[in-house]
């Protein structure tokens, strides 16, 4: 099943077969801006109403609501170009494979401005869940991770602080990441400049990247109840930049969504618990595809005090000693 669906992963972004071949819509005006998300919206809805997409493709159009009348799309579509306009420029407005790639980058961006914009403005589900973690710690988490290295750890979308605040006592350097600086705002209103034994540094993140930490140079990457929102694209591409940081024989501990195996191609926003259509398969493949051994995956549900089971997963991801620095 991992090879199925491996290598139907791996064709996202090629020609999907003569329809690729044959088909042809027309060029924007002079007037039109290739990186436009709207003007994109209009050629993928005019290549969906001629037949010409794939199944995936149709299933995630009706899932985001990837329309001109779509509500999150369209309110964030400034915020969407700001991320992935390049991108849409780069593409052929004739191909119908680069069609359904423009339509997964909107969807990839759309899902991550969408998760910042409602944490940012929802800032009592911080409040909300602190009294949870300490049981989340001693019962999931540190058993999975106590014999990592924690010499300089990262924490991947860090919130408010209410796991910065267990990592803190054990790393001699902490590095705080997030999309939205108001969360970083309220950690170092927390913790500072250092804490305990560790010195905390702050890093504001366009979503999708550790743009700001160096090569080779991260023991320990840790994220617990974020990357359970994220697009399965973001996850890729930040499995990619874990696999970059790390030292040889560095570890992540990565809690993912799984629902994706229970309701692929579907719209995180309207998913139980909001999960995104990741799945451990995905993550299986993602460190595979950049170097990383999968050590550990863990599966949970009902029995851990989640609202169904299968929901989310625990992926322990560790780079080889002999990988190139």
């Amino acid at each position: 099943m991992l090879g199925r669906a491996s290598n139907a992963f791996r064709k996202t972004f090629k020609a999907i077969g003569s329809l690729a071949r044959q088909s042809q819509a027309p060029h924007p005006g002079a007037d039109e801006d290739q990186g436009s998300v709207k003007a994109w919206l209009a050629r993928i809805n005019d290549f969906h109403d001629r037949g010409l997409l794939s199944e995936q493709s149709r299933r995630l159009i009706v899932a985001h609501d990837i329309n001109l009348d779509g509500h999150a799309v369209n309110s964030f579509s400034e915020k969407i170009e700001e991320r992935c306009g390049e991108s849409l420029r780069a593409l052929l407005v004739e191909s119908v494979a680069n069609a359904e790639a423009a339509l997964e980058e909107i969807i990839k961006w759309k899902t991550a401005i969408q998760c910042a914009d409602s944490h940012d403005r929802s800032k009592g589900y911080f409040h909300d869940a602190e009294p949870y973690m300490d049981q989340q710690w001693n019962q999931i988490i540190y058993p999975v991770i106590k014999d990592s290295d924690f010499s300089v750890v990262v924490d991947l979308a860090c919130g408010h602080g209410r796991n910065s605040e267990y990592l803190r006592r054990l790393s001699k350097e902490l590095h705080l990441v997030d999309i939205n600086q108001s969360c970083l705002d309220a950690c170092k209103e927390r913790f500072g400049n250092s804490t305990h034994q560790a010195q905390i540094f702050y890093h504001l993140t366009i979503g999708n990247s550790l743009h700001s930490l160096a090569d080779d140079a991260i023991s320990f990457v840790y994220s617990w109840d974020s990357m359970v929102h994220f697009d399965k694209l973001i996850v890729a591409d930040y499995t990619k930049e874990i696999a970059r940081v790390l030292i040889p024989g560095g570890s992540a501990f990565l809690h993912h969504s799984n629902y994706g195996s229970i309701s692929p191609d579907s719209d995180w926003a309207k998913n139980l618990g909001t999960r995104s259509d990741m799945s451990a398969e995905l993550m299986t493949l993602y460190a595979q595809d950049c170097g990383l051994e999968v050590l550990e995956q863990k599966i949970l549900g009902t029995e851990h005090g989640w609202g169904a089971d299968g929901l989310d997963c625990i992926s322990l991801l560790r780079k080889p000693m002999n990988a190139r620095v």
